[in-house]
């Protein structure tokens, strides 16, 4: 229709502006009249009349394209209107079948689609789980790597901190070599401090390593006795050692300092302690080493102030078979005092007599009055006729000193 409409007004403008020009060249042949003058008006009033008729076709065209751009977007809004239409009344119907089918089939519908459901969820469940323990064992695998390497590094910063312990103790009995390792002598006190804070881990580390010197091991057990009392056994290992036939023990650490590390056993007042003290005193008793005599004394008097600390009884009788190997010397007093002690204390007045005896405490006058007086006060029915005849004989060198004077 719009087609048809365009042609015919193409038409009548061709056949006007045809006519106009046929009608002009007439005139120009013809000779000037005044109706040619008239024409000539009426032709320009026509050419007016086509121009303004131009314009109008192009407002019309344009408004008949605008006019069909609306009725496009009208016929396509309507045609969205009814496909959505149409749409909601297939949903619509479906909906309605599946409520129907859903109300027919009733139970063994839901139960199937329940078992769908459920085999889902299992399904998604056992993914879940399986991603996970993926992803576990990824990050347990690198935390065993992880941990690997942490033992690595902990193993060899361990065996660091043991050689350099071993070797400021090496520098310790090494006092000429002490500069040239960085350890001046004026600053023994502050090593020894140091070797005092050592971890117990670190000096089992130096006490068990063979390579090192006896002496070097030694000093370790001795600061482990006093860092931790369930920690005397590395030194009674070595003391035991010393005693051991064809032992280069006591060749090596010295006399001296392990009948120290005999008496360093007193402050360590622990049942560990009594058991070594007296499975050592056992030993030296019945085996009756070459080395009985510098152990002897000391392992007694350590043995008599732990047992008293302790309350252990029991030890009063191997204490007694000591006593006639003791070798007392000079400042000794005071450790001889507590062996009476201990004597008294665990009413075995026999040590006491037997110390008279044996002449232990003839250079200590005070410890021969003591042991009589307890004899005389509590013991005097056990030790009558002993007690009267010590007394008669302690009485008559003062007797005959004084007649000579």
């Amino acid at each position: 229709m719009r087609i048809f409409t365009t042609c015919i007004l193409l038409v009548v403008i061709t056949i006007i502006i045809f006519s106009l020009s046929f009608g002009q060249q007439n005139q120009i042949t013809q000779k000037p009249n005044p109706e040619v003058e008239t024409l000539k008006i009426q032709l320009q009033t026509v050419e007016n009349q086509k121009t303004e008729l131009t314009a109008k076709l192009l407002d019309a065209q344009a408004k008949l394209a605008e006019a069909n751009t609306k009725l496009i977007n009208a016929e396509f809004g309507k045609l969205e209107r009814e496909l959505r239409d149409s749409n909601q009344k297939w949903l619509i119907g479906w909906i309605i079948f599946f409520l129907t089918v859903l109300a027919v089939a009733g139970t063994p519908l839901w139960l199937l689609l329940k078992s769908g459901v459920n085999r889902i969820i299992t399904n998604l469940k056992s993914n879940a789980d399986q991603l996970i323990v993926d992803e576990v064992e990824k990050s347990l695998n690198g935390f065993k790597d992880a941990l690997a390497q942490v033992n690595t590094l902990k193993k060899e910063l361990r065996i660091l901190r043991k050689e350099q312990a071993a070797s400021m103790f090496e520098v310790t009995f090494q006092p000429d070599f002490g500069s040239e390792l960085g350890y001046p002598k004026e600053n023994e006190a502050r090593r020894e401090e140091v070797l005092k804070g050592l971890s117990e881990e670190t000096l089992l580390d130096v006490f068990s390593e063979k390579k090192y010197l006896l002496i070097v091991r030694h000093r370790a057990a001795e600061i482990l006795a006093q860092k931790s009392p369930p920690l005397v056994m590395p030194l009674f290992e070595l003391l035991n050692s010393a005693i051991d036939p064809d032992s280069d023990t006591v060749a090596e650490i010295g006399e001296y300092r392990l009948r120290n590390s005999v008496a360093l056993l007193v402050e360590i007042e622990g049942p560990e302690t009594y058991e070594g003290l007296t499975k050592f005193l056992n030993r030296l008793l019945t085996e009756n080493p070459e080395h009985k005599d510098i152990f002897l004394t000391w392992t007694v008097y350590s043995l008599a102030y732990i047992s008293i600390k302790l309350n252990k009884i029991e030890s009063a009788s191997i204490l007694r078979r000591t006593i006639p190997y003791l070798n007392v010397r000079s400042g000794e007093d005071q450790a001889l005092k507590n062996l009476v002690r201990l004597f008294d204390i665990f009413n075995e007045p026999e040590g006491i007599k037997e110390i008279l005896t044996n002449g232990l405490a003839d250079g200590i006058p005070d410890l021969g009055i003591k042991c009589l007086e307890l004899l005389a006060k509590k013991y005097d029915s056990d030790f009558p006729d002993f007690v009267r005849e010590w007394q008669a004989r302690k009485e008559t060198p003062n007797t005959q000193n004084e007649e000579s004077e």
